[in-house]
């Protein structure tokens, strides 16, 4: 139930609600800090050091968008049941606690097969997520809310990725892998204990029988702004996802960096991860929608330029503060690009966008991987850049004539 009255937080006025909400998220994306690093920083560098070939790296890198092929028939169920919370509470629970699997038997096989397993669950919340945050925080707080809980984290996973490289290096992966599935499980029993609205099920949710990839693709017809997006990121997205196993082996085979080094790799990019949050929550709110994607998905284009062309160590560490820039605007910008374009029907078409992504993401890492043993690093990378550069274009002249402005939104 709603609590009447509002309070003044954060320079924003908002609910009792959402100001508890605010900070259950906030603790919640603290104690999930230490699984954040060792799963997105750390997982693929221990697999490739326990002698992980490059198809199973392919498979790592591809892993995220496997699970994602099947996004849209979890958004039609989650859309027919008009309760998200438990399709992002019980799918992370499981996941988190199959990490400890890699820590008790440390082969290579091992961590592609928890990989794929995480991923797929992780497919099955994605949507959901997109559907809560619409409930969590409203439209004119939501940008900001999201940066300052994700800053937040970020701080905190600065020292945390330099932690654990050295206790990796000093002690092994088990260690780290334990204690992040620990810490990620207590993070979402805390997360369950979100305050939600009550909304009644649409009419045309709780009459839908199955799952109908037409009706979800027709929110999208006829609509120039949402259409241009996809295409967009359809061209940046492959080519990030191309290059991503890439940047490991390189990191590992060809540079030859220690734990220690990665981690500080990976204090560079969470110092642009929480910049551009705190950065880019703020202007989602206040701009024009369309000219911070434009720099997320332009970044998408420069990291894998900067290894093909640069490679060295410096490189790594830029390419590792410019990927931050670019996984922060995507993360809360299609968020709150979507939650503005679709109200009430966030799941189906964050169902569809996850959708395209596990396409490009399962297809991306295994032709980067697989062509890296008879095909220069370089020219792959290049590659690479090229479709970034052809997404970053496509998106600046799609979006040259003004369109209609919906609120903040571009």
């Amino acid at each position: 139930m709603e609590t009447k009255g509002s309070v003044y937080k954060l320079g924003m006025q908002m609910t009792p609600r959402v100001w508890f909400n605010a900070r259950i998220d906030l603790s919640a994306t603290l104690l999930f800090s230490i699984f954040n690093v060792v799963l997105n920083q750390f997982f693929m560098p221990f697999a490739i050091q326990e002698g992980a070939s490059k198809l199973q790296v392919g498979l790592l890198s591809a892993a995220p968008a496997v699970g994602l092929l099947f996004s849209p028939i979890w958004a039609a169920w989650i859309e027919k049941t008009g309760n998200p919370k438990p399709f992002v509470i019980i799918p992370n629970v499981i996941g988190r606690l199959l990490i400890i699997f890699p820590a008790l038997f440390p082969y290579p096989s091992v961590y592609v097969t928890t990989a794929l397993a995480f991923q797929i669950l992780m497919g099955i919340q994605a949507p959901a997520y997109a559907s809560l945050v619409a409930r969590m925080y409203p439209s004119d707080v939501r940008g900001r809310l999201m940066g300052y809980v994700r800053v937040a984290s970020g701080v905190l996973m600065i020292p945390l990725a330099y932690i654990v490289g050295r206790w990796a290096d000093d002690a092994g992966p088990s260690g780290p892998l334990i204690t992040a599935s620990i810490f990620g499980v207590a993070s979402i029993f805390l997360f369950n204990s979100l305050r939600l609205p009550k909304q009644p099920v649409p009419l045309q949710s709780r009459n839908a029988a199955k799952f109908s990839l037409r009706d979800q693709w027709s929110l999208m017809s006829g609509n120039r702004k949402l259409a241009v997006f996809l295409v967009a990121t359809t061209f940046s997205g492959f080519g990030n996802m191309m290059a991503n196993p890439l940047y490991q082996i390189i990191q590992v085979d060809v540079l030859d960096l220690s734990n220690v080094q990665i981690g500080f790799a990976r204090i560079a990019y969470y110092a642009g991860l929480l910049l551009t949050y705190l950065i880019a929550g703020r202007l989602i709110d206040r701009i024009d929608i369309k000219h911070v994607l434009l720099c997320g998905i332009s970044a998408y284009a420069i990291v894998p330029m900067l290894y093909g062309v640069w490679g060295t160590y410096p490189a790594v560490i830029l390419g590792n503060g410019i990927q931050g820039v670019g996984e922060a605007i995507w993360d809360i910008g299609i968020l709150a690009f979507v939650s503005r374009l679709a109200p009430g029907r966030e799941a189906a078409v964050f169902g569809v966008h996850l959708m395209l992504f596990g396409i490009r993401g399962t297809l991306g890492p295994l032709l980067g991987a697989g062509l890296s043993d008879s095909v220069s690093l370089t020219v792959l990378l290049v590659i690479a850049s090229i479709c970034g550069w052809i997404g970053t274009a496509m998106f600046l002249l799609g979006n040259r004539k003004e369109l209609p402005r919906e609120g903040a939104s571009g």
